[in-house]
């Protein structure tokens, strides 16, 4: 990642003598320097999709990269690289800046949390169960399941990791 910017300032003195008076041109860049890998894990996590007008739970192997949850029907899809990802969650779209446990309002299964996304409406999107419009925007809440309390934690450390990087450098 690489950002330029340029500015102009003018100077002017108040006192008499100083030798700054006029314009100044500052360029500046910037580069993204990651000391650690970018945050990834794998592992399953089941999904609450909805099908056909309904909820359903489906478990899915998944894989965070690239700010991007990717989730396949089986671990063996993903090293297949013919087989494309079942779908995929862009973190990037992210309504806030970290995952956290669902209510048990919202989900009564254990070791539930949620990701709430949101982005432009797009002419195909319709309201359901997880899906609300409003406007020009879509937000989808994304209820996923981890089998265990520690593997809940993981997941949800290295997606608000990735949230971080996402706020941090608004990508």
């Amino acid at each position: 990642w690489y950002q330029r910017r340029v500015r102009e300032a003018v100077v002017s003195t108040q006192s008499t003598g100083s030798p700054f008076e006029g314009t100044i041109s500052l360029n500046m860049s910037a580069k993204e320097s990651v000391n650690s890998p970018p945050p990834s894990h794998k592992g399953f996590l089941t999904i609450f999709q909805e099908e056909s007008g309904l909820g359903a739970w489906n478990r899915r192997w998944c894989s965070i990269q690239d700010n991007k949850i990717y989730y396949w029907l089986y671990p063996e899809d993903q090293v297949n690289r013919n087989k494309a990802p079942h779908g995929e969650i862009d973190l990037r779209q992210s309504k806030s800046d970290k995952v956290s446990i669902a209510s048990r309002l919202d989900c009564a299964r254990p070791n539930t949390f949620v990701l709430t996304i949101l982005k432009p409406s797009q002419p195909g999107d319709r309201s359901s169960i997880i899906t609300e419009i409003n406007g020009k925007t879509t937000q989808t809440k994304f209820l996923m399941c981890a089998d265990s309390r520690e593997e809940r934690k993981q997941w949800m450390d290295v997606i608000n990791r990735s949230l971080q990087c996402v706020v941090s450098w608004n990508h």
